[in-house]
């Protein structure tokens, strides 16, 4: 067989056998897997589900409403005790003018407590609309939200004095992978950064570089 080919196949077979590179490490990032839903996330093309929330100005949200009034870019974030996400918040906060003044609505989901929903907006001044997502069903409907394992809540509690379902107001621990959504008017999804790895996140000139997309 010709050296050329035989190398090819021996490399196919390696990405064969190990799944087209390292598995995911889902409980080094805090997600429960034994008996628990791991959450994918929904695809570019797909219907971007309807939801009903409120804001921290105690008003009520609706992505048809939204939509009626231009495109949407939906991301989500974990609570004000994370560090990763009080840095990207401080960051779409900053550069908020550069995206709304292209006709396109930002959006937060969180699942915690409205008193904490409170509190972040206060703590980063955010102007942008940010949705406690109070049925946590935001969540699921996006499949973004999974359970926490006890080992993660432990080092959050440990590290960062938090205990997470207390955070949220709820009896169980349960979290959304940081995903942003980027929806046209139709209320297609037309670009997405979704990464079980919460360190990763759509950064400001991701968001830009795709808002050609709903137009």
């Amino acid at each position: 067989m010709n050296k050329k080919y035989l190398l090819f196949f021996v490399i196919l077979l390696i990405i064969t056998l190990t799944g087209n590179g390292q598995k995911i490490n889902y409980s080094g990032y805090g997600i429960e897997t034994k008996d628990s839903h791991i959450p994918q996330g929904l695809k570019v093309g797909d219907k971007a589900p309807d939801f009903t929330g409120y804001d921290q100005k105690g008003k009520q949200v609706t992505m048809k409403n939204l939509l009626e009034k231009g495109p949407v870019v939906l991301f989500f974030y974990r609570g004000k005790w994370c560090p990763v996400c009080s840095r990207y918040l401080n960051s779409y906060q900053d550069s908020l003018h550069f995206i709304t003044n292209q006709g396109v609505n930002f959006v937060a989901i969180t699942p915690e407590s409205i008193e904490n929903v409170e509190q972040t907006v206060k703590v980063h001044n955010i102007t942008f609309t940010v949705i406690y997502d109070c049925q946590e069903k935001i969540m699921k409907d996006y499949d973004v939200m999974f359970t926490v394992t006890k080992e993660y809540q432990d080092k959050i509690l440990s590290s960062l004095s938090t205990d997470i379902a207390q955070n949220n107001g709820r009896d169980a621990a349960r979290l959304p992978v940081p995903a942003t959504y980027i929806i046209n008017k139709e209320g297609i999804i037309v670009a997405l950064q979704f990464d079980t790895d919460y360190n990763n996140r759509a950064s400001v000139k991701w968001i830009l570089q795709n808002l050609g997309k709903v137009f």
